[in-house]
């Protein structure tokens, strides 16, 4: 009953329940959809599981469905998936398949012993960083331009990308979309770099090195990060995702998907289950665009702003 979104931004815990996720009170046999399209990547692979009742262990004989029929249309053409010999829950796509389109509608049907489960989705406009900048915390105006990765694939060495922990604002601009909102994923790259956030009463074992927000909506086309999103010196990755309707009702509706160590507050407070937006089942059935910008952190303690090799 429990699954694992392919381009979740926050991870997922093998701890939880299944119940933690989907409700307890649902029926067991219930289809469940996993699948995300990424706008200018392949159709990606499909993980179809069922409903299992509370307490049973959550494995691929268990809750895996075989030898469904998955396709996905798009347009006038329609893709067949195979399911896989080695994972009963596993389907991929046919050789060959297109990239995914941005602004484009794709329908999933899914037959297994009886149940149809159906979802569409419209998917986001492309999405690019147009640039990021580093603001004075007092005047607001503009300190200094980011390189962005269309820039300079080199950017964990130039000195502009390289900022000293707690100086000034970080903020990324961009054109807003045919997209329903927003989420942000941060990444520190260097295991084992300095912890640089500065109190006694805390310490690493208390901030994971990927974090994330809750959704959000950005019509003016510009984010900031705040600060105490970062926890560590070194190489980050800040990676903006432009979400459909179905990924950004999911996740402001789930609450489990906030506790791996996010930032921002809980989008799912007031939800009881999630909101699945899957015709005869459950899971997800989105898409998104996706863009990220490479930046340094460098600790106050350190008087060199070059990174480590």
């Amino acid at each position: 009953m429990m699954m694992c979104f392919s381009a979740a931004l926050t991870g997922c815990s093998t701890e939880r329940e299944a119940g933690d996720l989907f409700g307890a009170e649902l029926d067991t046999g219930r289809l469940v959809v996993d699948a995300l399209l990424i706008v200018d990547r392949p159709l990606p692979e499909i993980l179809l599981t069922e409903t299992i009742a509370p307490g049973q262990p959550v494995t691929d004989v268990n809750s895996g469905v075989a030898g469904a029929s998955v396709s996905i249309e798009v347009g006038n053409h329609t893709f067949t998936y195979v399911n896989n010999a080695q994972t009963r829950a596993l389907y991929l796509p046919p050789s060959g398949v297109p990239i995914v389109l941005p602004n484009t509608v794709y329908k999933l049907t899914v037959h297994s012993e009886g149940r149809l489960a159906m979802a569409t989705t419209l998917t986001p406009d492309r999405f690019r960083i147009r640039e990021a900048v580093l603001l004075d915390d007092q005047t607001q105006s503009v300190t200094r331009h980011f390189f962005t990765f269309a820039d300079n694939p080199d950017v964990f060495v130039a000195p502009e990308n390289q900022v000293l922990y707690q100086d000034g604002l970080l903020e990324v601009r961009f054109d807003p979309g045919q997209a329903v909102g927003y989420q942000v994923g941060v990444l520190s790259l260097d295991e084992g770099s300095p912890f640089v956030i500065q109190a006694d009463f805390l310490d690493d074992d208390d901030f994971g090195r990927n974090v994330s927000s809750p959704p959000f909506l950005a019509p003016n086309g510009s984010l900031r990060l705040p600060w105490f999103a970062i926890a560590y010196a070194g190489r980050h990755i800040l990676r903006i995702t432009a979400v459909d309707k179905n990924w950004f009702n999911f996740i402001r509706t789930s609450p489990a998907f906030g506790d791996e160590g996010g930032f921002g507050g809980n989008a799912g407070d007031n939800y009881k289950f999630p909101v699945f937006n899957v015709d005869g089942g459950i899971g997800i059935f989105g898409s998104a665009s996706i863009d990220s910008l490479g930046f340094v952190v460098v600790s106050r303690d350190s008087t060199d702003l070059r990174p480590s090799n």
